[in-house]
């Protein structure tokens, strides 16, 4: 067998790798459609439905019909435990993390006929003066972040498995070091892009970072705290041919697990760096 393959050995990993590949620019057109038709600014049902949409048509709804005769139940699926983690992993981010993002970072969110949030009560900005200060995060966001994650870690743990077995031969101390530079730079590289590509369109008033130079920089570091621990979790889940299948509980407990350790980064970040914006400017 050659060295160096972009696809996992688990065939019904490699059916849901290049499903949501394809996926990818879909993604980037929706997005595009929805903030240059303006409909970022919608009330709650609207805001809600377009996120949902999203990801629940193509992301769950689509494999699940076209995997129907797979001969793998749909339980089992990888597509089906992927969504799973991200939905998992995804809640916990969006209801703790995003106070790091308003305090530590800088976000904002402005969606000025959205009536429903849900964050964290005791954890990060005063909940007096949130809303004023656009510190909120809208109930849509769970749901348009699993389909930006499922986009990020597929493409990711594509590019860091051509890494890994390109590098079979190589000595062990080699390995690790290419792995590590592999997983970083993909980390990295996805969280610039998202502030660059999103945050710096059409969307920017709506979403936008208090200083943004410094977000691109130093605050695209902070971000990739999230993916230097999910990407290299995620490539394990379900990866070997004929090796051990993840649980719907062991995605739980690991998509659990892996926001946890990513809150005591961000934590950490924020006591040996701070927030990187200043604060008359927030």
């Amino acid at each position: 067998m050659l060295p160096g393959y972009w696809f996992s050995r688990n065939k019904d990993k490699a059916w849901a790798e290049k499903f949501y590949l394809a996926f990818i620019p879909l993604f980037f057109g929706y997005n595009a459609l929805i903030q240059k038709m303006g409909w970022l600014d919608v009330g709650n049902f609207w805001h809600v439905t377009q996120n949902l949409l999203m990801w629940v048509p193509y992301c769950l709804l689509l494999p699940l019909l076209l995997r129907r005769n797979s001969g793998v139940g749909w339980r089992e699926s990888y597509w089906f435990k992927f969504n799973l983690y991200m939905f998992v992993f995804v809640f916990f981010a969006t209801y703790f993390h995003t106070e790091y993002f308003f305090k530590t970072l800088g976000i904002r969110y402005r969606f000025p006929h959205v009536t429903l949030y849900l964050d964290s009560a005791l954890l990060g900005p005063d909940e007096a003066t949130a809303m004023q200060n656009f510190e909120k995060v809208p109930i849509g966001m769970y749901f348009n972040a699993i389909a930006f994650f499922i986009v990020y870690h597929t493409a990711s743990v594509v590019c860091m498995r051509r890494v890994k077995t390109l590098t079979l031969d190589a000595p062990k101390a080699l390995r690790l070091v290419l792995w590590a530079i592999t997983v970083a730079l993909t980390a990295y590289f996805f969280a610039w892009a998202e502030t660059f590509f999103y945050v710096n369109s059409a969307a920017r008033e709506n979403v936008w970072y208090v200083d943004m130079p410094r977000m691109l920089s130093l605050g695209s570091a902070c971000y990739a705290l999230y993916f230097i621990v999910s990407f290299p979790n995620v490539f394990r889940l379900d990866e070997q041919e004929g090796g051990e299948r993840w649980s719907l509980s062991r995605c739980v407990i690991e998509a659990s697990f892996v926001s946890m350790l990513v809150l005591l980064l961000l934590d950490a970040f924020t006591w040996i760096v701070g927030p990187i914006v200043v604060a008359s400017r927030a």
